[in-house]
Order: structure tokens, then C-alpha cells, then sequence
């Protein structure tokens, strides 16, 4: 089953809201991978791995991070494409690097 996650709420553990899913990235065997987190009006967008998080039955998508940690991640870029470059930022930034 094929989970939907755009316009979804992403809230932190404590349930605060952190922004909204406008886009997810899919690998190569077409599973989500990461998500496009719009953080508010006139903010950036960054990556968040949906691996991380799980949706709620409120229809939420809970992840263990802060606002804070989520902002300061790479920026996600207006075409929604995850360079080899980014996406090794993004491992060491959440900490998913082995």
C-alpha cells in the first residue's frame, strides 16, 4: 500500500508543527525516500528522510527532530533534485551515514 504524503502536517515528537510535505523523492525501486518540508510563507523548503517518521492516525507525519534541525538541513532546490553531493549532506545531517 502506497502511502500518500503530501499535504500532510510534519510535527515533532511533542506533536509542534514543524511544516508541510509539498513533494517526496523516490528511489530507484520507487519506495519514498525523502520528503520536500515547506517550513512556512516566504521560507525554504528542506529535505526531510521519510524513513525517519511515521504517520500518525491524525494524519500527521511524526518525525524525531526538531523545527530546528529540520531548517538547518539542506535547502531543498526548486526542482526537487536530490544531487549525490546534497544527499551526502543529508546522511551526515541526520545522521543515517554508515
Amino acid at each position: 500500500m502506497t502511502t500518500h504524503y503530501r499535504g500532510h502536517d510534519v510535527v515533532d515528537p511533542d506533536h509542534r508543527l514543524i511544516g508541510t510535505i509539498s513533494d517526496v523523492l523516490y528511489d530507484q525501486q520507487g519506495e519514498a525516500e525523502w520528503a520536500v518540508v515547506d517550513l512556512g510563507l516566504l521560507r525554504s523548503a528542506h529535505y526531510l528522510p521519510v524513513a525517519a517518521g511515521y504517520m500518525a492516525e491524525s494524519g500527521e507525519f511524526v518525525v524525531p527532530f526538531d523545527k530546528r534541525i529540520v531548517k538547518s538541513a539542506p535547502k531543498a532546490d526548486r526542482r526537487h533534485f536530490l544531487d549525490a553531493s546534497t544527499h551526502g549532506e543529508l546522511l551526515v545531517h541526520y545522521e543515517l551515514a554508515q
